[in-house]
């Protein structure tokens, strides 16, 4: 990661506050200086040097933290987006089943002994219009499964740890 701009940004910030506030010093020294030189004629008042330093500080205050505030929201939001997409190999999983029941919009399947122990034995998945099924790689609808089918799962787990079906794969039929 390189140096952050809104470094550059403050500190140029600061150097204009000291810069004004020195200039600002010599111009009311060199008008305190004429004015006491020169005891007749009228003289101008300036307002007193610490007023325009606290003004200053004040001003450079509000701009730092508006930069704050912009720079973390740009280096939240940026690392939230760069994290949002990077997966885990444990965040996808895909295990095999022989299909038991197929209903309307719910698949009931008996995982092989091939599987991790976690999935074997029955599941029971509802299927919802996002969920795509293929055979090799034609989509197919749901109905098309029957009983005795050897299909592959594949499931995706999101970042609240849900668990949904991305993915279902025909292998063989028993047609």
């Amino acid at each position: 990661m390189g140096f952050p701009i809104y470094f550059l940004a403050l500190f140029a910030i600061l150097i204009i506050l000291v810069a004004t506030v020195t200039v600002y010093f010599q111009v009311y020294k060199r008008h305190i200086n004429k004015a006491l030189g020169a005891t007749e004629g009228k003289r101008t008042s300036m307002v007193p040097p610490y007023r325009v330093a606290i003004v200053m500080t004040i001003i450079v205050l509000l701009i730092g933290i508006l930069i704050s505030y912009f720079a973390g929201y740009v280096n939240a939001y940026k690392d939230y987006e760069e994290d949002a997409w990077v997966m885990s190999h444990s965040d996808i999983q895909t295990f095999y089943a022989e299909v038991k029941e197929v209903g309307e919009k719910t698949l009931l399947v008996d995982g092989i002994s091939l599987n991790d122990e976690k999935y074997r034995g029955e599941f029971q998945y509802d299927i919802w219009e996002e969920v795509s099924i293929y055979r090799q790689d034609a989509v197919i609808p749901l109905s098309d499964l029957s009983e005795g089918d050897l299909i592959s799962i594949t499931l995706l787990t999101d970042r609240a740890d849900i668990t949904n079906i991305f993915k279902i794969q025909l292998l063989t039929d028993k047609k």
